[in-house]
């Protein structure tokens, strides 16, 4: 059946070739194993979040694989998961790769995948075909090497007609309607919708909504960027710069820790004269060991020195989050296209939390030294000479060492000395017997690997003044008689920009007291507000009583409508995404207080808010949980991270 299989295949290809016209080599096969990579990402999400098999929903499945093979219903039809081999998952170890041998046969590029399902290992090769307009990688058939059968005899099998020409393709890149998991490999794509059209929202987790995307969070993210401009084929002790780099770089990324998040970029290698030939080849990422060995032994000089160019861009695909980035710059000569990369380096350095850019300069006199020399000062990182090639192994081993350090730590904050007398750690598989949830929408939860309770919000709902409010968690479990917290750690990811976390004492969405953070853009950015709120009376007539802080008017950043401002508030947005927040709900005597909690994004220390009181004599009501948004957010969809919530009693 494989030499079948493999007729069909070369026929199919040859149908595309003609048919939509272009060169079938344009592509880059590291495009091809990226593509695949997403496919598998995305077929896992939609079973996760019980949408049910990618390759059951045409629509979902267009994006990755022919036309002809995005057909409802396809799996239910095949009668099991032809990515998993199987009727049901439990997977792990997957490794996506070209192959080594023919990675680009007859105009395909062939791409292997290897996974372990029930412990059994499981391998199969993938046919991807080049697509025009886009010239792009789409998958035109799998191949079992455990039970041979291809996926494109199947579907002929099933009465498809694999030959007919249904035009443009629908690709990852002109797609006229979102793809969630067109992030998962660095690369976004627009995904707008048609003109014309409303936005098409699908409700529940989607790729990208879920903490990793190939970043490991316990791991230092690490970007390579290697000059590949025509000077590296000049030779020291008889053997061309560029492979005494790729010899040094290849060792060495396979030696890495195995949590390293490595991502390799290249300039001048493509194009001659072209100062925008800067290319990012694998996005920072937690790959296999010695995943971009392949890459780096492909990259040959040819063109201009844009350092300046490639810092710029290294600042846009280093990963947001609040754990250390290095950048490594190998090169053996200046900036050629009239950029400042000192000046960039220092941009770069100022974009995230401990960002360091070192430098290994090659081959160097003593004035190029000097020059490059300032990259790594106004990157914060460390200048490494080398005028042979035992010395640039010894720099780059020396380099990477060092991006592997860790900065010293923030001290801690110092913590009331407190009795917790409830606590949730959100660890799942399930919430403590404790707890209920109003309005439940199960495919709009999840909890992750690292320990959090993903929650959506979708529509007009989910406002904490609703009745209809989904997925508010309240907690049956008695007070403390005196004085207590309701404590809880959340991360908020910005999508709509109206994102709200509420925390409250809740007897009905009309008769509560809580705490409320919220976002709200305005002209200048985004605003973040904090509210301590009192809602009582009847369902027909609420009154609301409450203490609202624009928290970027004053208290931590003052004002939005400057530069400086917006730079800082839009630091600590992105903060409540990566390192999330505490949101408090305090009672002292007969005062209610709200505070918000988080670390200062630029210098690591504690910004704290605590609002004015509201007196109440009797407390009544059970602790609650709601993320959601504003009414103004639709058709938007919110997502939150539940990391830990508690009941907390301060000790005198």
């Amino acid at each position: 059946m494989f030499r079948q299989s493999r007729i069909a295949l070369c026929g199919l290809t040859t149908t595309l070739a003609v048919v939509l016209g272009g060169n079938t080599h344009a592509q880059d096969v590291n495009a091809a194993v990226a593509l695949v990579e997403q496919f598998i990402t995305a077929h896992k999400t939609h079973l996760d979040s019980m949408q049910g098999p990618l390759l059951n929903d045409a629509r979902a499945a267009a994006p990755y694989v022919v036309d002809v093979l995005a057909v409802d219903g396809l799996q239910g039809r095949l009668g099991f998961d032809p990515i998993y081999n199987a009727q049901d998952y439990d997977i792990s170890s997957i490794e996506v790769f070209a192959d080594a041998d023919a990675p680009i046969l007859r105009g395909a590029a062939q791409v292997w995948v290897e996974l372990v399902n029930f412990g059994q290992r499981q391998k199969f090769l993938y046919a991807l075909v080049p697509v025009q307009p886009d010239n792009v990688w789409q998958i035109s058939d799998i191949y079992s090497e455990n039970n041979d059968w291809s996926l494109a005899d199947m579907a002929s099998g099933l009465g498809i007609d694999l030959r007919r020409d249904t035009g443009r393709e629908v690709t990852l890149q002109n797609a006229g309607f979102p793809i969630p998991c067109a992030f998962a490999c660095g690369n976004p794509t627009a995904a707008d919708a048609e003109e014309g059209q409303e936005a098409v929202i699908v409700p529940g987790m989607e790729e990208g909504d879920l903490p990793g995307n190939g970043i490991n969070p316990d791991g230092r993210n690490l970007l390579l960027i290697l000059d590949a401009s025509g000077s590296m084929w000049g030779q020291m002790e008889g053997v061309a710069k560029i492979t005494t780099a790729r010899q040094a770089l290849a060792g060495i990324v396979g030696d890495l820790d195995p949590s390293a998040n490595v991502g390799l970029m290249a300039y001048g290698h493509r194009r001659e004269g072209d100062c925008s030939d800067t290319e990012v080849l694998y996005p920072v990422a937690n790959y296999a060991a010695g995943r971009l060995i392949p890459a780096i032994e492909g990259i040959s000089p040819l063109g201009k020195t844009p350092i300046a160019n490639a810092l710029e861009q290294a600042a846009s695909v280093m990963p947001k989050s609040g754990r250390s980035s290095s950048v490594l710059l190998i090169s053996d000569g200046l900036e050629t296209c009239g950029g400042d990369p000192c000046a960039a380096a220092a941009r770069l350095a100022e974009s995230g939390i401990d960002t360091r850019v070192h430098v290994v300069g090659f081959d160097l006199n003593e004035e190029e030294h000097s020059a490059l020399q300032c990259i790594a000062e106004k990157g914060n990182g460390t200048y490494y000479p080398a005028n042979d090639a035992q010395s640039f192994v010894a720099a780059v081993k020396e380099a990477v060492r060092e991006s592997e350090t860790a900065a010293p730590a923030p001290a801690p904050v110092p913590q009331p000395s407190v009795e917790t007398v409830f606590e949730e750690t959100f660890d799942g598989p399930a919430l403590k017997a404790e707890w209920r949830v109003e309005n439940p929408i199960p495919e709009l939860t999840a909890f992750t690997p690292p320990g959090s309770l993903f929650v959506a919000a979708i529509g007009e709902a989910p406002h904490f003044q609703k009745a209809e409010a989904t997925n508010r968690f309240v907690l049956d479990h008695p007070l403390p008689e005196g004085d207590f917290d309701l404590v809880l750690d959340f991360k908020l990811n910005v999508q709509t920009m109206r994102e709200g976390v509420t925390l409250s004492l809740f007897n009905a969405a009309h008769d509560q007291v809580g705490a409320h953070m919220w976002l709200d853009p305005k002209g200048c950015g985004i605003l973040l507000n904090l509210s301590l709120f009192r809602i009582s009376g009847t369902e027909e007539d609420p009154e609301k009583t409450s203490f609202d802080t624009n928290l970027f008017g004053g208290p931590w950043v003052d004002g939005v409508c400057d530069a400086e401002g917006r730079a800082r508030g839009d630091a600590i947005v992105e903060a409540l995404g990566q390192d999330g927040a505490r949101l408090l709900l305090k009672r002292r005597g007969r005062e209610i207080t709200a505070s918000l909690e988080m670390r200062d994004p630029a210098t690591g220390e504690s910004l704290g808010y605590t609002t004015e009181s509201i007196t109440m004599l009797r407390l009544s009501g059970a602790a609650s949980v709601l993320g959601g948004h504003g009414h103004k957010a639709v058709p938007g969809e919110s997502h939150f991270e539940f990391d830990r919530f508690a009941i907390e009693v301060p000790k005198s």
